[in-house]
């Protein structure tokens, strides 16, 4: 039984670094969909149908036998789509179109803070000094990539609109991250996911009609149909999977740690895709994120 729970955590583990690969992209094809005019909810709500269109064909008919089971558990599939299909990546978007992606990352290394503190308030779950020092080496680790080593770079950063939205993304994350601990076993994650999305897309119809009506249309063109696919595909089928069921497995407060390892693997996919050249403080800047979470995640519990 020891042996089988150690499994399950180690490949949680595995599934969250995955998962903040495929995010790392999906940020940077955020950030480009305001360049090329794609609005922030006709993004999120086509990247959703392109995921159900994945999930339908494979994992349909599993999920109509599961139906039952998914009816018992309305309230928290409404709920819990609601927050991280809907609202959050909705909200991420938005933040992407109106704010750096260097005060987005920044915004975002709260994460581990957020999910111990609703441990903390809700659950009474008490903070460890080994996890105090997992939040202060991995945001540190985070700043130190973003930022690229240069404090002076905090001399030019303006609080703008963008920023009050990054940081209600965040926290909509942190509540994802936490709340996902009451998934149901009895749905695996693929159906959950399946209906996950149809929730999604139902929710977000209307809300990408009304986009359209009173801002401006969804250009479909090359650009913006392979960014849809990737978003649709990588990230939400690959990505969300493998958080929502790594996070499941190891729990919220240590899959938050793994939050800060976005702008690790953002760099790393700079340097080996655009060509960038490796930095000192990329090294340095990995080296305290996954000490931070080392710190936090490998503490021996008392029996």
């Amino acid at each position: 039984m020891g042996s089988e729970i150690k499994s399950s955590t180690f490949s949680g583990y595995v599934l969250l670094v995955l998962a903040v690969i495929f995010w790392a992209g999906n940020a940077i094809i955020g950030r480009a969909a305001a360049e090329h005019d794609i609005p922030p909810l006709a993004m999120n709500f086509w990247r959703w149908v392109m995921a159900l269109a994945f999930f339908i064909p494979f994992f349909g008919k599993q999920t109509l036998d599961l139906w039952p089971e998914i009816r018992s558990h309305k309230i928290f599939i409404l709920g819990f789509g609601l927050v991280s299909v809907v609202s959050f990546n909705s909200t991420f978007y938005t933040a992407l179109q109106k704010t750096t992606a260097l005060q987005a990352s920044l915004i975002q290394s709260i994460l581990p803070v957020l999910v111990l503190l609703l441990g903390l308030i809700i659950l009474k779950t008490p903070i460890t000094t080994r996890q105090r020092l997992g939040v202060v080496f991995s945001i540190l680790g985070a700043f130190v990539i973003v930022l690229r080593g240069d404090l002076s770079v905090l001399q030019n950063l303006r609080i703008r609109e963008g920023d009050w939205w990054a940081l209600l993304a965040v926290f909509l994350w942190s509540i994802q991250a936490f709340v996902i601990r009451w998934k149901p076993q009895t749905i695996p994650i693929m159906p959950f996911m399946t209906v996950l999305s149809l929730v999604g897309v139902l929710i977000m119809a209307p809300l990408y009609a009304l986009e359209t009506i009173s801002y401006k249309p969804m250009p479909f063109n090359e650009i913006s149909i392979s960014m849809i696919v990737y978003a649709g595909i990588i990230a939400s089928v690959g990505g969300t999977t493998m958080w929502n069921e790594g996070t499941w497995r190891v729990g919220g407060a240590q899959a938050g740690y793994f939050g800060n390892l976005y702008p690790v693997f953002a760099g790393a996919l700079a340097i080996f895709i655009l060509g960038e050249q490796p930095e000192w403080y990329h090294g340095a800047g990995a080296i305290l994120v996954i000490t931070g979470i080392w710190l936090a995640i490998f503490e021996k519990k008392p029996k």
